[in-house]
Formats: C-alpha cells, sequence, structure tokens
C-alpha cells in the first residue's frame, strides 16, 4: 500500500513540476507588450539607414568598422560591447528587444552569424544570442510602433508590411513603392513614390488613406504640427511647413540631399559646387558649416551627430549635437573593432 501511495506522489510531483517548467517557459518565451505610444528610432535616423539608436541610456549602433556588425554603448561613448556579429541597420528598440534588417553575413561566429539570412530580426538586448527572423525579406525601411513592425518589402513588387512582434502575425498593409515617415496616434504617414510626393496617412485601424498636405516634400520630419523637409519644387531648398494654416518658410536656398532633425537643429548636405555638410536651427536662425564635402547617414543621438564621408562607411565622423561644432573621429567604435579582431587570434 505504501509503495502505491509513494508511485502516486511521485506521479503527482513529477506533473506539478512539467506544469510549472510549462509555465515558466512560456512566460520566459512571451513577448511582453510595448506601452502606447512607442516609436523604435526617430524619422531622421531611419531615413539615413538607421545606424544609431538611442534607448533607456544606451546607444545601439552598426559599427562600420566591424562590418555593421551590432554595438552597445553609453551615449558618451563608454561601455562598448558588441552584439551581433552580422550587418545590420534599421535599428529600432522597445523595452526588451532590438529590431534591425539583417542584411549580410557579417564577420564573426555565433549563432547570429549563422542565421545569415536578410531580413527583419528580433534580438534579446540582454541576451543576443535570442534572435529570431521575423520575416525573410529583402527590404527596408524597419520601423517598430507599439507592437507592430513596419518595413518596405521589395522581393517581389515593392509593398509596405507589419509584422507583430511576437512574429506570429505577418500583412500586407500598402501594394505601394512608398517612403515611410512615421507613425503617430494610430496613424502611419507616408510618401507615394510612384505617384507624388505627397504626405499621405494612413489610418492603421480602418486600413485608409488620406492626403495630409499637397506640397511635394521629400525626407518629411513631422514635429508636433510642423513638417520640415526638402521642397522639390523650390530647388530641393531646405523649409518648414506648418499643417495646421498651410504657412511654408525657407530654411536653405540650397539644394539638400539628406537631413536628420534633433530637439535644436536641423542637420543637412547641400549638394552643388561647394557640397558642405551644416546646421541651422529649427527656427531658421544660427546657419552653420559642419564640415564641407558630400556626407552621409547622418545620424543624431543625444550627445552626437554621427556621419561618413558619401560613399564611404568609415572613417565615421562626429560632433556634439549642441554647442560648438567640433569634427572629431569615432574612435572608440574603431577601437572596439580591434580589440574583437584581436580576440579572434588569440
Amino acid at each position: 500500500m505504501k509503495k502505491k501511495i509513494i508511485i502516486i506522489l511521485c506521479i503527482v510531483c513529477a506533473a506539478i513540476l512539467i506544469t510549472v517548467l510549462a509555465i515558466v517557459n512560456h512566460n520566459h518565451n512571451k513577448i511582453p507588450k510595448n506601452p502606447p505610444g512607442t516609436i523604435g528610432n526617430t524619422a531622421g535616423n531611419l531615413y539615413n539607414n538607421g545606424l544609431f539608436c538611442e534607448n533607456d541610456g544606451y546607444v545601439y549602433f552598426a559599427n562600420t568598422y566591424d562590418s555593421s556588425a551590432l554595438y552597445r554603448m553609453r551615449p558618451d561613448e563608454s561601455e562598448i560591447k558588441k552584439l551581433v556579429y552580422t550587418e545590420v541597420s534599421n535599428i529600432n528598440a522597445d523595452g526588451k528587444y532590438l529590431y534591425y534588417y539583417q542584411g549580410g553575413s557579417g564577420s564573426g561566429t555565433g549563432l547570429g552569424f549563422m542565421v545569415s539570412t536578410s531580413g527583419i530580426y528580433r534580438t534579446n538586448k540582454t541576451n543576443p544570442k535570442d534572435v529570431i527572423c521575423l520575416d525573410r525579406v529583402t527590404g527596408k525601411y524597419v520601423l517598430l510602433a507599439d507592437n507592430d513592425v513596419y518595413y518596405t518589402c521589395s522581393d517581389d513588387e515593392v509593398s509596405l508590411k507589419k509584422a507583430s512582434i511576437d512574429g506570429k502575425t505577418k500583412e500586407t498593409l500598402l501594394d505601394l513603392d512608398i517612403l515611410p515617415v512615421s507613425i503617430q496616434n494610430s496613424t502611419f504617414y507616408y510618401l507615394n513614390n510612384e505617384k507624388n510626393l505627397h504626405l499621405m496617412a494612413l489610418d492603421l485601424n480602418t486600413k485608409t488613406s488620406r492626403q495630409v498636405i499637397a506640397e511635394d516634400v521629400y525626407m518629411p520630419i513631422i514635429e508636433g504640427n510642423v513638417v520640415y523637409g526638402i521642397d522639390i519644387h523650390d530647388n530641393y531648398a531646405l523649409i518648414s511647413l506648418n499643417v495646421t494654416d498651410g504657412t511654408k518658410k525657407l530654411l536653405d536656398t540650397g539644394r539638400i540631399d539628406l537631413l536628420n532633425v534633433t530637439n535644436d537643429y536641423i542637420y543637412y548636405q547641400t549638394s552643388g559646387n561647394t557640397p558642405q555638410l551644416k546646421r541651422i536651427r529649427r527656427d531658421g536662425s544660427g546657419m552653420e558649416v559642419v564640415a564641407e564635402g558630400v556626407y552621409s547617414n547622418i545620424n543624431a543621438t543625444s550627445q552626437y551627430v554621427y556621419f561618413t564621408q558619401f560613399g564611404y562607411t568609415t572613417p565615421i565622423y562626429k560632433t556634439p549635437v549642441n554647442g560648438p561644432v567640433q569634427v572629431t573621429t569615432f574612435e572608440r567604435a574603431s577601437q572596439a573593432a580591434i580589440e574583437e579582431a584581436n580576440k579572434k587570434l588569440k
């Protein structure tokens, strides 16, 4: 009798243990919901390939000194650490995870290297080996908003797609060649490249689109009721446009190729006979030359603006985002890449 009781108790204990382990495993793998209003990166950074993304006291960046592998650091460039060995861009972040486009095999070993297929990926901030592919596509312009990841896909025809952050659902929203702008209050803003460059708004609840402004503005960045961008019909000039009353202000009459907007400044690249990387305050005052020449990949964090010479991935240049212009190179990223290379030789 006692033997039967012991067997029964063992079976019950085993069942309880299995149930507990299943619950723990389920909770561990469950993707927490993001609070409303979560946005993975700024529109300005994503226009410039999303190579830098600041979130929760860290800056996540594609270290082009190390084949654009994913690194992490503090905003002051301390505590640099390599997270993912593959080539990344369009970096987004929420409370627990990073989302990005993986375009190449990168340089290294490990899980991230083993699954080196182009696509939209999610990885755990604190455990980078915890990585999954949300969609194996050729695409770009990845944008995290709330609990979904939006991205353009160019595998067959260019389209806008959406995947849930847990990877369980995928949906095509627009069968159009578009330039994503931003998401605010359940509204996806975009430019229809196939028709015109009018700012459009897609209601994510009703899936209907409407026109926001009838101006052809390229790379629009929405800040409240003001849009900063490039006026296609006015020599590609830098403008600000008030969406409420329709007033337009000319900020720089030169031809503009790229821009990014920070809390105080607009950083932008001009072309022509004397191309320059410049900055100007949002109200159009205090125009300054940051660097002579042609630059791209203008990414901003709370402390620095990073950029590279057009056509090159290194060196990475930087200047303080506020205060006097002082252009130097991003030496800590270069040193970190050298240290990683030396680890392989040991």
